[in-house]
């Protein structure tokens, strides 16, 4: 039976969407050979009733404990715990500072950092994970920028941690966080790509970067400069960054009942950390991580910039 004139423009456009779909997902898997998946695609988190947290094992190119390490040694004496800093989110694996502190001391420094952890995880990860690897040092790295308000927020959030809450619950006053985040075109797909593509997230970076690089600009316009200011280095314009002074100062503005609480928390989180490291025979040295804005303060200043530094 002869094909109508609809079969025959039909036949070659599956033929196209066929053969378009075969070379995505030999794309995919070679990109998945070369790249290490942490470098570009967005974790998917799963609930943990105690860190809050974590991401799913051997899941976009993290290990056996979902962490952003090639594997999971039996031992290793240097461990990293920290927030997203630490995690080297926006860096590659190789970029992160736990990794550089590696090639500085000449051995493995195992990373245990994952964002949105604060000081009670730390707490947690010295208790449990990093005790099992029994290290002789562990480096803290303690985030001006949050995290005195993650402590704060999981002592009230999570019932595992109720114990710890100073007082009861304190409303987190919406006018120091950050302005709610326009939706972006086609967010939900981008999302998911995000989450599952390697070769989108890799187009991302590369070919659609001046694209993302537009689009967080015009959010920039949309806010106020104390809330998102774009700057771009004088000495060097193509270090581009965006700022978020107001955000930041609340975040150590202990005029705040709740950065107050979490101070309070964090303070007794940390000694027992410190107690802990002890007990294993281990070495606690906490890096305490400015804000960018606070690293940036007084270069800013110099330039004639407007950035209030304390």
């Amino acid at each position: 039976m002869a094909l109508g004139r609809w079969g025959r423009r039909l036949v070659p456009l599956s033929l196209l969407l066929l053969s378009s779909a075969v070379a995505v997902l030999l794309a995919e898997g070679a990109l998945r050979l070369v790249f290490n998946p942490s470098d570009f695609l967005h974790a998917t988190l799963v609930d943990d009733p105690v860190l809050g947290h974590r991401i799913a094992p051997h899941s976009t190119g993290h290990d056996a404990l979902g962490y952003r390490n090639a594997a999971v040694p039996p031992q290793v004496r240097v461990v990293a715990i920290g927030d997203s800093n630490t995690y080297g989110v926006s860096a590659p694996r190789d970029g992160s500072w736990p990794h550089q502190l590696s090639g500085l001391l000449g051995e493995p420094v195992y990373n245990m950092g994952l964002g949105g952890f604060g000081p009670l995880q730390y707490l947690q990860l010295t208790q449990t994970t990093a005790r099992d690897m029994k290290p002789k040092v562990v480096v803290l790295g303690f985030y001006f920028g949050n995290d005195l308000m993650d402590a704060y927020l999981i002592a009230h959030g999570r019932p595992h941690w109720h114990a710890w809450r100073q007082s009861s619950a304190v409303p987190v006053d919406t006018a120091a966080a950050p302005d709610e985040e326009p939706k972006r075109r086609f967010q939900a797909l981008r999302d998911w790509l995000s989450r599952n593509s390697l070769l989108y997230s890799v187009l991302r970076a590369t070919v659609f970067q001046r694209f993302a690089v537009q689009e967080r600009e015009q959010l920039v316009q949309r806010s106020s400069p104390d809330m998102r200011w774009a700057w771009s280095d004088p000495a060097r314009p193509e270090v581009r960054t965006v700022f978020t002074p107001h955000v930041r100062l609340s975040a150590v503005d202990l005029d705040r009942p709740v950065v107050r609480e979490g101070l309070q928390i964090s303070q007794r989180a940390l000694a027992q950390t410190q107690a802990e490291a002890q007990r294993q025979g281990a070495q606690l040295l906490v890096l305490l991580i400015p804000t960018k804005e606070r690293a940036y303060c007084r270069y800013l200043q110099g330039s004639g910039a407007q950035l209030p530094c304390r």
